[in-house]
């Protein structure tokens, strides 16, 4: 399905698609997007943390929420956005059109990445053990046929479960080998014996490479920001009876990875303080650009100045109030909500608004390739 205006969008309307009033299109573009919340993916290693979180009804019957994905144009859970006339339309449906994919991407984004939604964030509670999985590299997913990219990860750490014994399973241990491995895989063996065990706390970074086998255990509520990509292959999944993916993860695994102590050396991020009061970068390894803006109620607002593309904001602490330096709009969020700003909404300010707790967002887009440093 593909979203047109009425206007200078109108290009080859048939009768199939969707039409958009100047209106819904100014909707759409000129301000910040919610999104309907609720976006879950039931799989069994979850809880019902991110209902409690985002303040939504649930009992013992509710199924349970592993992950939220709180922006996506996937096709498997594509964000869900609730019009004025109360059509509920899908990111990925309105990017189908690629004058409208340019007044939310960017054009530069689209330029470089297409015009559907680069990237996957999401809140995750890791209730049970998740499997112990790896991701091909875009390479390797390319050479398998998968209609997906590959990928490789950022984990933020949140916070943990009472009482949890919370920790990330990540590569193998020093002097395992490649036979080992093997081996173990053969024998259909618990691998997660194999690997480098990182007992992790809130606050903690990880970047996860493509190839690198790893494994969340029970107790961690954390955030994961990919590129748009489902492309999972499943190595041990203690007798779950869930498909695996022996044969493509064999071939996806980075057998030249650092293992042990270096490999979490390697992927262990922190953030970095930047020349704006209150935002902090992170270190990323491809064109995902990754902010902590840390706002107060007692000081002077942030100013995100001289946009021309998309943006996510995703609060991970506290409140804050999204102003637009035009005074068009505002938008209040809270702990666990999340905003899409299209490139064509203007410049803003972030003020801080709990003053019991610290108020913190992650600001994540994309950097372009010869322009921002790639």
């Amino acid at each position: 399905m593909i979203i047109t205006r009425t206007d200078s969008l109108r290009q080859n309307i048939k009768a199939d698609k969707l039409i958009l009033t100047d209106e819904e299109t100014d909707f759409l573009t000129k301000r910040p997007v919610r999104l309907v919340e609720g976006n879950f993916a039931n799989y069994i290693w979850g809880g019902h943390y991110l209902y409690a979180m985002k303040g939504m009804p649930y009992d013992s019957n509710t199924p349970v929420a592993a992950e939220s994905w709180e922006v996506s144009g996937h096709k498997k859970y594509p964000s869900r956005i609730l019009m004025p006339d109360g059509r509920i339309l899908t990111l990925k449906d309105l990017l189908g059109n690629r004058d409208l994919s340019k007044m939310i991407l960017g054009n530069d984004i689209v330029e470089n990445f297409g015009q559907g939604f680069p990237i996957l964030a999401k809140f995750i509670d890791v209730h049970q053990h998740m499997s112990v999985h790896l991701h091909p590299s875009h390479k390797i997913a390319k050479a398998l046929g998968e209609e997906d990219l590959g990928k490789e990860e950022v984990f933020i750490v949140m916070d943990l479960h009472e009482d949890a014994d919370s920790l990330l399973y990540l590569g193998l241990k020093d002097k395992v080998s490649r036979k080992d491995f093997r081996a173990a895989i053969n024998n259909k063996e618990n691998i997660l014996d194999l690997l480098h065990r990182i007992r992790v706390a809130p606050g903690d970074i990880f970047r996860i490479p493509s190839g690198v086998l790893h494994c969340w255990s029970g107790g961690s509520i954390a955030i994961e920001i990919a590129e748009s990509s489902d492309l999972t292959y499943r190595m041990y999944d203690f007798l779950r009876q869930r498909q695996m993916h022996i044969k493509k993860g064999l071939i996806s695994f980075d057998y030249k990875s650092n293992q042990g102590n270096a490999l979490k050396k390697q992927c262990k991020g922190k953030w970095e303080k930047m020349l704006t009061k209150g935002t902090d970068s992170l270190l990323t390894h491809n064109a995902l650009r990754i902010e902590r803006i840390r706002a107060s109620s007692d000081y002077s607002p942030i100013k995100i100045l001289n946009r021309d593309k998309f943006e996510i904001l995703m609060v991970t602490e506290g409140s804050i109030e999204i102003v637009s330096l035009k005074d068009d709009w505002l938008v209040h969020l809270h702990k666990g909500s999340s905003l899409l700003i299209p490139a064509k909404a203007g410049d803003y300010m972030i003020n801080g608004v709990d003053q019991v707790s610290k108020n913190h967002a992650l600001r994540i887009s994309m950097k372009i390739p010869g322009k921002d440093g790639l």
